[in-house]
C-alpha cells in the first residue's frame, strides 16, 4: 500500500520575512518613531504641571489670556499626552468605533499610502483611478469621523481639562 503523498503547508523562504517589508513602510515607521521619540523627549515634569504652589490668580481678562497662551506652548507635550491618553480610554471603551477608526486608518493606509502608484485598485473587476480611490477615502471619513459622536465628546472633554487645569499659573521660564 503506497502512502499519501506530503503537501506542502507553508513556504520556509516567506517565514522569514515580515508581512509588510516594502521600503515605504519602513521608513513611514522609522520617521513615526523618530517623530514620537523627539516629541516626547520636549516634555515638561508633570509634576511641574499640578505644582499647586505656582497656581495664582490673574489680575485681569488679558492677563489670563496672556498666561494660558505661554502655558499651553510650555506644557504643549504634557496636554497632548493627557488627550491622547483620554482618547485611548476612550476609544478602548467604545470597542465599536475603535473598530470603525482602525478600519478606516487601514483603508487609507493601504489603498493610499503604501500602494504603489502604477497599480490600480480593481474591486469586484471595476478598476479605480487615484483621484476616484482618494475621493472615495475622503467621503468615507467626512461620514464615519462625525457619526463617532462620544470620541468628539471625550476630545473636548479633554481638550477643556487640559486648558483648563493650569490656565490660572505661569511657568517659571
Amino acid at each position: 500500500m503506497a502512502s499519501a503523498p506530503t503537501l506542502p503547508i507553508s513556504n520556509p523562504q516567506s517565514e522569514s520575512q515580515p508581512p509588510i517589508a516594502t521600503p515605504a513602510f519602513r521608513a513611514f515607521l522609522s520617521r513615526l518613531n523618530a517623530t514620537v521619540r523627539h516629541g516626547l523627549s520636549q516634555r515638561r515634569p508633570w509634576l511641574e504641571l499640578v505644582d499647586r504652589s505656582s497656581f495664582s490668580r490673574p489680575d485681569s481678562l488679558s492677563e489670563a489670556a496672556s498666561r494660558i497662551r505661554k502655558n499651553f506652548s510650555f506644557f504643549r507635550v504634557n496636554y497632548l499626552s493627557l488627550l491622547a491618553l483620554s482618547l485611548a480610554l476612550s476609544l478602548l471603551s467604545h470597542p465599536f468605533s475603535l473598530l470603525v477608526l482602525l478600519s478606516l486608518l487601514a483603508a487609507w493606509i493601504f489603498l493610499y499610502l503604501f500602494r504603489p502608484s502604477d497599480l490600480p485598485v480593481v474591486i469586484a473587476g471595476r478598476t479605480f483611478s487615484d483621484r476616484e480611490t482618494l475621493g472615495i477615502l475622503v467621503v468615507s471619513t467626512i461620514v464615519c469621523v462625525p457619526h463617532q459622536c462620544r470620541i468628539r465628546a471625550h476630545l473636548r472633554f479633554a481638550c477643556r481639562t487640559g486648558c483648563g487645569l493650569r490656565a490660572w499659573s505661569l511657568p517659571d521660564a
